[in-house]
């Protein structure tokens, strides 16, 4: 029952993966999701928006590092990701030397590489479809509120000077959070930095990793 249950679970969760990763493309998508959460978030707004992205930040790190640890076998994905790296490291040391009969003998063992391969794929991937699930409805809101989105500007965004979503930060000012830093748009930049720096904090404080 318990196993049945679980690939139900599963594939519901890998099913919404999917629809919200294919919904990017779909400005109706984005805004719909976007909304669907809003109840939840908007309260939030009345904190300065780099707080807001941090805490936001701070849900999908913890959520992520959870579902990494619970969803995919990790010590099962080490001991694959070892296998294949010593192979492709005997297999370049045998071309390096012209050993055709130690490449030959390689040749033989990689259609076994190939599958430890995929299956290491499909332990990311499995883990990436359910960190999306909560991910990108908070990615998508902070979309649609940053940039003043509405249907009826059909999905360009405005945003004026006098905002409240202005921000100073080293070296550039104040700014709004939508002008570029390194490219990024600082919000997405931010977000980004704030995810992965408290991912490798959470996985070493409560060994997640």
């Amino acid at each position: 029952m318990k196993g049945k249950l679980k690939q139900v679970v599963d594939s519901l969760l890998i099913g919404l993966g999917l629809l919200f990763m294919f919904g990017v493309f779909s400005a109706d998508f984005r805004y719909s999701l976007a909304n669907s959460v809003a109840p939840l978030l908007d309260p939030l707004l009345a904190l300065p928006i780099h707080v807001v992205i941090f805490i936001l930040a701070s849900i999908t790190a913890t959520y992520s590092s959870i579902i990494q640890k619970y969803a995919v076998d990790m010590q099962k994905f080490k001991e694959i990701h070892e296998k294949v790296l010593a192979f492709q490291k005997e297999y370049m040391e045998a071309m390096k030397q012209n050993n055709q009969y130690k490449l030959k003998k390689l040749e033989e063992k990689r259609p076994e590489i190939q599958k430890l391969q995929g299956e290491m794929m499909g332990m990311q991937f499995r883990s990436m479809f359910y960190t999306v699930v909560v991910t990108l409805p908070i990615f998508y809101w902070l979309w649609v509120r940053i940039y003043d989105i509405t249907p009826e500007v059909h999905y360009k965004g405005y945003y004026g000077l006098e905002s409240k979503f202005m921000v100073t930060v080293p070296f550039s000012g104040t700014i709004h959070v939508s002008e570029p830093i390194f490219i990024l748009p600082w919000w997405i930049f931010w977000y980004f930095m704030c995810s992965v720096l408290l991912s490798q904090f959470i996985k070493k404080v409560f060994k997640l990793g």
